[in-house]
């Protein structure tokens, strides 16, 4: 007779915060109060929004001269943070490809040691307004992340997109993990993270966030999808950490929870 695997748990921490444009010294101090905070909660996967580290209509503040020259700096920020918490962080920030110098929407994953391991550069870029500083990534990233499996990575509106999900998918995932800007509205969020998971079969989990940007974002929902269906969400005001755990040899998302940011 031979005894059933034993569960494997892992928790996941989705920063909704409420990033200032422009304001990237106190996003930073806002990000580091919420990881260190998830950090205590156990959390081992710390997911922040869409452009965290700006804010979104950060262009027309402060231009984007500081991407290129703020950039090793930053990473060495983020990488200690992800060294003290012992976790893997995915950073959502601008980012300056070293080669060339084209600007990129991207999520940044950073190992618990520290090290950049992978990028997603956001693909459906929009070409016009608070976006159109950006050039629209060329690729589906999937990554494997200790503890939690095979995580394919979107930003906001790459969701949005079919194709990408399946061109994600038939790379194996076993979660698709989406950080966001994506206010309700007209315009808003409207069946792509349940569409995603019911033709996948794997949960989708989106990191969004909150305040006021150029889009009202307070009622904008992190969720968790699965079969089809927003198993678990959060809106509010004021930012928060949603704890989620995760539960790799079954593929389940459970025990989902709010708790305060700083």
């Amino acid at each position: 007779m031979t005894q059933a695997t034993a569960a494997s748990t892992t928790t996941i921490a989705l920063l909704h915060l409420a990033p200032r444009p422009g304001e990237i010294e106190a996003n930073r101090g806002a990000l580091e109060q919420a990881v260190r905070r998830a950090a205590a909660h156990g959390a081992r996967l710390i997911v922040t929004p869409e452009l965290a580290v700006s804010g979104y209509g950060f262009r027309d503040l402060i231009g984007t001269d500081w991407i290129a020259a703020g950039q090793p700096a930053l990473f060495a920020w983020a990488g200690a943070l992800a060294r003290e918490s012992k976790a893997s962080l995915v950073l959502g920030t601008p980012e300056a490809d070293p080669e060339d110098g084209k600007l990129f929407n991207s999520m940044v994953l950073f190992a618990p040691d520290g090290s950049v391991v992978g990028r997603h550069r956001k693909v459906n870029a929009l070409r016009v307004g608070s976006e159109s500083w950006s050039t629209p990534g060329d690729r589906t990233s999937v990554f494997t992340i200790e503890g939690i499996g095979r995580l394919g990575f979107f930003v906001c509106a790459d969701m949005y997109s079919p194709r990408l999900v399946d061109e994600t998918a038939v790379q194996g995932v076993d979660l698709l993990l989406s950080s966001a800007a994506w206010a309700p509205g007209l315009h808003g969020p409207n069946g792509e993270w349940e569409r995603a998971s019911a033709k996948t079969g794997r949960p989708v989990l989106v990191c969004n966030r909150t305040g006021k940007d150029v889009l009202d974002f307070d009622e904008a929902q992190s969720v968790a999808a699965v079969d089809g269906a927003i198993a678990f969400s959060h809106a509010s005001p004021e930012p928060r950490i949603a704890l989620v755990d995760w539960t790799t040899n079954t593929h389940r998302l459970t025990n989902w929870r709010i708790t305060g940011a700083a």
